[in-house]
């Protein structure tokens, strides 16, 4: 549906509510009887009908989820046709981790982090030994809860990860900064320490890193 036939079906379905909310007043003010006590007077009726679908248009313009920027980016559109694809392919065959894995990144980078959740839990249920599953899914988990802090158990894959994979530089991050977050700065400190023997020295990521540990480093002094 093109976005110019869905704004003409939305204001036509507001019309047609505000139709059956006045349609004693229009009735009565089509069939020229004298109004009674309850009917609304003409300009406020005439506003109304104006006005409420007008500024109903303004409001989903401006916070609407139509997302006619979204339909026309080739690439979003590239993706929801492999997504569909995907599908189709692991509902003959669901025991393909690769797939649940491809399909819940996707999910993931659109933002979509319901379904991402689901993939990656089918993913890692299949590849219960994936320290990478068990971060993109914790970061899921964080991402769809919209809160600050990590919720307990994205904190525990993460860790997990780190068991299974000592040098996994995304869950040593993650842990890092929500560490620091809460303000553990020891805990902060001692896994960016851990991260810097693996990130190349002449790299903006060991630098990123060596700023954080002296972030934790001067919370830590400012403690009593």
């Amino acid at each position: 549906m093109s976005f110019d036939l869905f704004y003409i079906l939305a204001c036509l379905a507001v019309l047609f509510a505000l139709f059956f909310a006045l349609g004693p007043d229009i009735r009565a003010r089509l069939g020229r009887k004298k109004p009674s006590s309850g009917t609304l007077p003409l300009p406020l009726l005439l506003g109304i009908l104006v006005l409420v679908p007008l500024v109903t248009t303004m409001l989903y313009l401006q916070v609407g989820t139509y997302g006619e920027a979204e339909i026309d980016d080739p690439r979003v559109t590239q993706l929801r046709a492999q997504m569909i694809e995907m599908a189709r392919d692991l509902e003959r065959n669901p025991d393909q981790p690769e797939q649940w894995q491809r399909l819940g990144l996707i999910y993931k980078d659109l933002r979509h982090y319901g379904p991402a959740e689901h993939s990656l839990r089918r993913a890692l249920y299949l590849r219960p030994d994936s320290a990478f599953l068990r971060v993109e899914l914790a970061e899921t988990i964080h991402l769809r809860s919209e809160l600050p802090e990590m919720p307990p158990q994205a904190r525990a894959l993460l860790e997990e990860a780190i068991e299974l994979q000592p040098d996994n530089l995304k869950a040593l991050w993650l842990l890092g900064t929500n560490d620091f977050l809460t303000g553990n700065y020891e805990k902060a400190l001692t896994w960016w320490e851990q991260m810097l023997p693996h990130v190349p020295e002449d790299s903006s990521m060991h630098r990123a890193v060596e700023n954080e540990t002296e972030r934790a480093r001067d919370r830590i002094r400012q403690q009593p």
